[in-house]
């Protein structure tokens, strides 16, 4: 990135000269923006930049503005802000020379940017005085139309406005791409679009679903948590089942009988294994009674007159030596 100097040093060519006060003021906003940018602290360093330039208007303090609202995230907002600040620089760099260094960074870093956003270029013909055009929302000053206008990649809606007409126009567009879309301001006008692209098609109104989504659609998620809980379950006792059946035969091999009482670590190790694999299979069967209810709810209920098309409940059914679950529909 390169490092230009502050705004005092083309202050001098300005078309109104500035006061030495309002340029000092000027130069110690820009070292203070300067000093937050280095340190990445890019809100509070645009502040300052943004004050500086409104001090004494330089194309460096701006091309700072631009760099801000690029690291900050506002692609589109930097594009227009580095495209403003390349002509303006031009202009300056007409009666002083240095700030074609800052034009060719300004449009350099333009240029970089572009490949994070698309650009659409929409062309107008036969406007009048009532004719406005906007793009992604924004309005778009007469000076930008068929020039390139920074969008976010996706879809891009822009209306153009006449004294009789709103005629809105959607295209897609991906990283990096650049369109050219042509319009006519005249009501018998065609609309098409150009640069390969198809034409910009009025499709109409979609057509009604054919099936309601169900209204406990959004149960389904806490079925499969719910499931995910029961299998959990279900393996934490089998595996503490295995365990404690491993620990009892071993225990009844050792002692063949009542066990010492130096063996009661061992005694209580399967006790505890057989508590733990009992409440697995509590958990596991909970679990799993709780996701196939919230399962069957989620494909079931109502429709959109609030009728329900079909009832479901389940049982949890636990016993000595087992578990199941019984539903009825």
């Amino acid at each position: 990135m390169c490092t230009l100097p502050g705004p005092a040093a083309g202050a001098d060519g300005a078309a109104a000269t500035p006061a030495p006060d309002a340029v000092e003021k000027a130069q110690s906003l820009f070292k203070k923006g300067a000093a937050l940018y280095e340190s990445k602290r890019y809100a509070l360093a645009l502040e300052q930049f943004r004050a500086s330039y409104a001090a004494v208007p330089s194309p460096n303090s701006r091309l700072y503005i631009a760099r801000c609202l690029a690291d900050l995230g506002d692609h589109t907002e930097a594009y227009l802000e580095f495209d403003q600040v390349a002509a303006e620089a031009a202009s300056r760099a007409k009666d002083e020379p240095r700030y074609a260094q800052t034009e060719q960074t300004a449009q350099l870093e333009r240029d970089e940017l572009a490949r994070k956003i698309a650009l659409v270029t929409v062309t107008v013909a036969h406007p009048d005085a009532a004719t406005s055009l906007a793009v992604a929302g924004k309005d778009v000053p007469r000076e930008r139309w068929g020039k390139p206008f920074p969008v976010k990649p996706g879809k891009t809606e822009i209306v153009l406005r006449t004294k009789l007409t709103s005629t809105p126009q959607t295209v897609d567009l991906s990283v990096g791409e650049a369109r050219t879309v042509s319009l006519d301001a005249e009501p018998s006008g065609p609309v098409e679009a150009v640069s390969g692209s198809p034409p910009l098609l009025d499709e109409g109104a979609l057509p009604p679903s054919t099936e309601a989504p169900s209204p406990r659609a959004y149960l389904r998620p806490y079925a499969y948590a719910a499931g995910g809980v029961g299998v959990a379950g279900l393996a934490m006792f089998t595996v503490a089942g295995l365990m404690a059946n491993s620990t009892y035969s071993e225990l009844a091999e050792s002692c063949h009988g009542p066990c010492p009482s130096d063996r009661k670590d061992d005694v209580d190790a399967g006790k505890a294994q057989k508590t733990v694999a009992n409440i697995g299979v509590v958990i596991g069967a909970l679990g799993l009674a709780t996701g196939t209810t919230l399962l069957i709810l989620s494909f079931t209920g109502g429709g959109a007159d609030g009728s329900q098309s079909a009832t479901a409940s389940t049982q949890l059914l636990v016993g000595p030596g087992f578990a199941s679950l019984r539903t009825n529909f």
